[in-house]
């Protein structure tokens, strides 16, 4: 292990941070609900089993924070209604293999016969279709904007004639006010995502101390970086002044990545977005600008309106992307929907809530 990852681990500052931020919580007769929007915090919190370790009055809540569990059951179907109509290949990533659609998952339409590669990234997908010119490929783009970034530049430079791109791209911020927005939801601050803070950086957050008076803290992932973000909330809570912090400065700027959000903002378009079992978002996506309307798929491709399924029956995983609801809570969970055999989006991935409940299932937090 690296000396500068080591220290984000080192035991005995994990153990001051503790201290820290029972001091605080002990200023507070009432609990404390921090809502994080990382699938990475999730997996890395758990693991480190830092709920365990935090007061009694520190609740810490998963919010929609797995790019792959967000994807709605719509953008898989649309996706295999090409495959199934059209002679192409689909590429994508491996956690969307066995996440479901409507009827099947990519895995089991894999196993009927459709053409669907595993890839690393969108360039994997583009060196394919270059090699086989004859072949039409399809590359499924699932993520926020860590991924999309990516995405985007080839959006702009790419020109094969048998190589499109179908965008199921989320965006964080937005998101997080509509979170703020609800009736059903309760909490008190937000750790913001590490990694999509490194590409769009912490300027974008600060509509939410200055709208709404509403504490938000950019954490990194190592057990150190999260009990900073952690303490940074509580702090901002308990003396009543909202603001930004950001926690993850050894990779996150102000400004972001001012290159990468250009390419962004010149490849899509700010678009609404469906997210599993949650309906449609306004303003929480990206489409693909009609000035590279070639290399999309969803105008190359006549797609048809389609019936549509995001749950299947006793799936909670609506509940669950927003922490109205626990893992446990959901008669399903690691019974007949386990990691081995997902029955909802949130027990695929590896940053999913469900499957790190399911996984980790010894050292969870307690009821």
């Amino acid at each position: 292990m690296s000396e500068p990852t080591q220290k984000y681990r080192d035991k005995d500052v994990v153990n001051i941070l503790i201290k820290k931020i029972k001091t605080l919580a002990e200023k507070s007769s009432e609990t404390v609900r921090i809502m994080h929007v990382c699938g990475t915090h999730e997996h890395d919190l758990v693991k480190a089993g830092l709920r365990s370790l935090l007061p009694k009055n520190i609740d810490l809540i998963a919010g929609p924070g797995c790019p792959v569990c967000v994807c709605s059951a719509q953008d898989i179907d649309e996706v295999l209604w090409i495959a199934d109509n059209h002679n192409v290949t689909i590429a994508t990533f491996g956690d969307m293999m066995r996440v479901p659609s409507s009827t099947e998952s990519l895995y089991q339409a894999q196993g009927r016969g459709v053409d669907i590669k595993i890839v690393y990234g969108v360039s994997d997908a583009i060196k394919m279709a270059e090699k086989n010119p004859e072949t039409e490929f399809v590359f499924f783009s699932v993520g926020f904007e860590t991924t999309s970034c990516v995405t985007a530049a080839e959006v702009v430079r790419t020109k094969l004639p048998n190589f499109s791109i179908y965008s199921s791209h989320k965006i964080v911020p937005p998101a997080m006010e509509l979170l703020l927005q609800r009736d059903d939801l309760e909490f008190d601050g937000f750790l913001a995502p590490g990694h999509v803070s490194t590409i769009i950086g912490a300027k974008p957050y600060e509509f939410i101390p200055e709208k709404y008076d509403f504490p938000v803290s950019i954490a990194g992932f190592e057990p150190v970086d999260i009990l900073l973000g952690i303490y940074s909330v509580l702090d901002q809570i308990i003396d009543g002044t909202a603001r930004v912090d950001n926690m993850y400065k050894r990779y996150v700027k102000h400004e972001g990545n001012i290159a990468a959000l250009r390419i962004v903002e010149d490849a899509f378009i700010l678009s609404d977005a469906r997210w599993r079992g949650l309906g449609v978002w306004p303003e929480t996506g990206h489409e693909i600008s009609d000035k590279y309307a070639h290399i999309d798929a969803k105008k190359k491709f006549d797609i048809p309106d389609l019936p549509t399924e995001d749950l299947r029956d006793g799936c909670i995983c609506n509940e669950i992307l927003i922490g109205k609801s626990k893992p446990q809570k959901c008669k399903l969970f690691n019974k007949s929907c386990r990691p081995d055999y997902p029955i909802g989006a949130c027990m695929v991935s590896h940053e999913g809530t469900c499957n790190v409940a399911a996984t980790y299932e010894e050292i969870i937090w307690e009821e």
